[in-house]
């Protein structure tokens, strides 16, 4: 009589079993470590991690802010901003001017005003309320036809909202949460933002371009408004300015190009700024534009719509009077004429 399978098979399948436990008990723990262990890790989406990842860094500096008295300026975009707003430079402006404001720059690749609307939702239902919130728009911020725009897919607040990191939250989110971190470009995209590294790096070497990347976004072909995008910036201002925080927003600034490197959306630049600028007389907020003949030389850009880390310092620093000048109430509105015809 043949022995049962079972019965002939069980030592090996319970030393299976046994390993399988102990590979998932290994790998928990070290996610529990990790998750709890890295301040600003976000138990979300992994394909908006990087987003939430400077929403929970907002958060964090701002429990912080309440415990020292001072204030947040939350700059909000998309790379223009990220890779375009030096906290270490506007703080040191602030400093300079005995002004008690902290810089945070929530700015994320792709992220206009359709992503940062759930986003800026979700900051505020966690609590967050900075003194004064600075919107930077880039060419592509209302192009319909844009190729570089990131979508939450969703404008339901909460399904993009930060889970707190409880142990159950951390056994439940906490491998979505780290799996960005195993691929190479966003383990890069987390350093990047943890260290603020990019922006505060004068001459980027060898190693600092393995490190950080090259951003060499692509042409768009054409350029169409879309009124919605508009309105989800209108969204946004209209939330700021019913919870009491002052808003304002700013022209990021374009490289000159010659005629045969414009493309489309180079050409709309006047009608871009005058959306934003009707924007700005319609609710009464500031509007910055430095997109201007003379303000910034070839060589401070990175690229067609990126400034080099020398440049976001001496943009920085230009936004960081402006933010002074508001605060003694000044609301300056720069006309659409302004801009590099």
């Amino acid at each position: 009589m043949q022995e049962p399978f079972i019965k002939k098979y069980g030592a090996e399948f319970r030393s299976l079993i046994l390993r399988a436990l102990g590979i998932a008990f290994v790998a928990y723990g070290l996610i529990i470590l990790l998750t709890i262990s890295i301040p600003h890790l976000p138990l979300a989406n992994k394909r908006t991690f990087y987003g939430l990842l400077r929403a929970q860094m907002a958060l964090d500096i701002s429990y912080e802010l309440n415990a020292s008295k001072r204030e947040m300026v939350l700059f909000l975009g998309s790379s223009v901003v990220e890779r375009g707003v030096s906290e270490l430079s506007m703080d040191s402006v602030f400093s300079k001017n005995n002004v008690p404001f902290t810089t945070m720059n929530a700015g994320t690749g792709g992220f206009s005003a359709e992503a940062n609307l759930p986003m800026f939702r979700a900051m505020l239902d966690q609590g967050l309320k900075p003194a004064f919130v600075v919107y930077g728009v880039s060419i592509q911020e209302f192009n319909g036809l844009s190729t570089v725009h990131a979508f939450f897919e969703t404008k339901d607040t909460a399904s993009v909202k930060l889970k707190p990191k409880t142990l159950w939250n951390i056994l439940r989110y906490g491998p979505t949460a780290l799996a960005p971190l195993l691929a190479a470009d966003h383990l890069h995209q987390y350093l990047f933002a943890a260290n603020n590294a990019f922006r505060d790096v004068p001459n980027l070497n060898l190693f600092d371009r393995m490190m950080f990347g090259e951003n060499h976004p692509p042409l768009d072909s054409d350029y169409r408004f879309n009124p919605v995008y508009y309105q989800d910036l209108r969204e946004i201002v209209r939330l700021c300015q019913q919870r009491g925080i002052r808003v304002a927003v700013y022209n990021a600034p374009l490289k000159q190009r010659p005629p045969e490197d414009q493309d489309i959306p180079y050409r709309h630049r006047a009608e871009s700024y005058q959306a934003i600028l009707s924007l700005a007389e319609e609710l009464n907020i500031p509007a910055w534009n430095f997109d201007r003949k003379g303000f910034f030389d070839k060589n401070e850009f990175q690229d067609n719509y990126h400034l080099t880390p020398i440049g976001a310092r001496k943009v920085s620093r230009m936004l960081a009077d402006s933010i002074i000048d508001w605060q003694r109430g000044i609301i300056s509105k720069d006309p659409v004429t302004s801009l590099e015809q």
